[in-house]
């Protein structure tokens, strides 16, 4: 294979660096961060000294869109040096790039509609805070510490002091569809890891179906390539729940035609 080593290397360490963000290390990932961004926004409080959700998830967001864009650039070296491997490796990728994709994406609705909220309610929960994990003293991510479901909780006070009992006011319909986009996002870690083995998933079926469609030589090739790419990945140290094979030898030499003797 002609496709400089140093390139692969480069791939898997990007790749690495966006499952390691994609799966929670960072919590700008999760619901429960950018509903309190938006709570914030219009002068709510979390927990008794507060924090800047909207920070975590801009910093979360940079921290993705940086480590994207480096697993891209790659990419983009390697089909320059070799176009027909360069296309095969990008569509396998492809899973792991659209998931980090949409957490950019929502990321960017989140802080235009706290910026939104920051001019138009600044001051619509003031006074208003809100427990880290639920209207209890525990801290956690749960149903129960969303902001929307402890707002939903204190509907009657709230209500009752004049403020709407709803995360986004009636008066911004245009925000509301963000409160849709956040729901896809991991509530917990478990859910975080459970979306990233779904993307692997994706990327060893992917695999599977490109190495079958591939001549002789471009199975080689390909098979090279991502064989590098796993194995620089084990030997960065990742430390996922779900683990990083994305096709079994087995699997692999028959696609390739090979005997597999093991059996």
């Amino acid at each position: 294979m002609n496709v400089n080593e140093e390139l692969l290397l480069e791939l898997a360490q990007s790749l690495l660096e966006v499952f390691r963000v994609s799966r929670g290390a960072l919590h700008g990932v999760f619901q429960g961060s950018h509903e309190a961004a938006l709570f914030e926004a219009q002068g709510g409080v979390i927990g008794p000294g507060g924090f800047n959700h909207l920070g975590s998830v801009l910093q979360t967001a940079q921290a993705i869109e940086t480590r994207r864009d480096a697993a891209i650039l790659a990419l983009n070296r390697i089909q320059g040096i070799e176009p027909a491997l360069g296309v095969r490796v990008r569509a396998l990728v492809e899973p792991v790039l659209r998931l980090s994709g949409d957490y950019l994406r929502i990321a960017r609705e989140t802080g235009n509609a706290a910026d939104v909220l920051r001019q138009t309610d600044p001051t619509r929960f003031q006074g208003v805070v809100l427990g880290q994990g639920g209207l209890g003293p525990e801290i956690g991510r749960t149903q129960a510490a969303l902001v929307t479901n402890q707002i939903n909780a204190m509907s009657a006070q709230l209500t009752a002091r004049g403020i709407e009992p709803r995360l986004i006011p009636s008066t911004q319909p245009a925000l509301q569809s963000v409160i849709t986009s956040i729901r896809q996002l991991p509530l917990d870690g478990r859910e975080a890891v459970a979306k990233l083995a779904g993307a692997l998933s994706s990327m060893r079926l992917l695999f599977s179906q490109s190495l079958a469609r591939a001549s002789l030589i471009g199975r080689a090739r390909l098979t090279a390539a991502i064989l590098s790419i796993e194995g620089a990945l084990v030997e960065i140290g990742s430390r996922l729940t779900t683990p990083l094979i994305l096709i079994n030898g087995s699997e692999m030499r028959r696609l390739m035609g090979i005997p597999d003797i093991s059996s």
